[in-house]
């Protein structure tokens, strides 16, 4: 992947209202169709659709009690036999299992269809959750206390090495920028959101041409 500098940018908002971890498996199975949506789903109309779908039994079996996040939640129109439907889509993150899923519903029938997507893309929420780790890790302090610098990121990677917990853990990728972006930042570093730990403090992309650096420090 690229990792040059210019990944750090500002996430654009993100839809879906839902900041908070949801077990699965506790959610009981309604057994009614979704809730309604207006054409444009308020924040409240978002959240009460991503309880639903995890309420359900198809999401319950393929996420079970594992830490869940939903990421981002949005309703839209397509097409069925030459008739517009309405459909909602919940973005799921599963830290535990490393992975995210696509949980796509017919606002009409209920009809639900679930599938893994590789690659998404940090929340706001996500982005936030790993700037403040960052800023609380006093290996880093003084880059969080250096007002000249500015803590920007959140880019989702995976490493390539099969034994670096992030090959199977959700970490992102931050930087401490210096003053009006000069090409090399003060500091790179990985946030583990999966350990909520920062683990790698002095993360060195890899120059063109040389091996990919390993994301997560050696274990003590």
């Amino acid at each position: 992947m690229n990792q040059s500098n210019r990944s750090f940018v500002r996430p654009r908002r993100a839809l879906g209202a839902a900041a908070v971890f949801f077990s699965a498996a506790i959610l009981a199975a309604g057994g009614e169709l979704p809730p309604a949506v207006g054409s444009a789903a308020t924040p409240a109309e978002r959240d009460a659709l991503a309880s639903w779908v995890l309420s359900q039994p198809e999401v319950r079996a393929a996420v079970g009690s594992r830490r869940t996040r939903v990421l981002r939640v949005w309703t839209d129109a397509i097409k069925v036999d030459g008739t517009s439907r309405r459909r909602a889509t919940v973005l799921l993150r599963d830290y535990e299992a490393g992975n995210s899923r696509e949980i796509t519903v017919d606002l009409a029938t209920g009809r639900i269809n679930v599938r893994e997507l590789p690659g998404v893309q940090p929340s706001e929420d996500e982005v936030r959750e790993a700037m403040e780790i960052a800023r609380k890790d006093p290996a880093l302090a003084r880059f969080a206390r250096d007002p000249r610098l500015t803590l920007m990121g959140g880019f989702y990677n995976v490493s390539v090495y099969p034994d670096d917990p992030c090959s199977r853990e959700i970490c992102l990728e931050l930087a401490f920028m210096k003053p009006s972006y000069e090409k090399n930042p003060a500091r790179h570093l990985i946030v583990n959101l999966t350990r909520q730990v920062v683990s790698n403090h002095d993360f060195r992309p890899a120059r063109a041409g040389a091996p990919a650096p390993r994301m997560s420090e050696p274990e003590r």
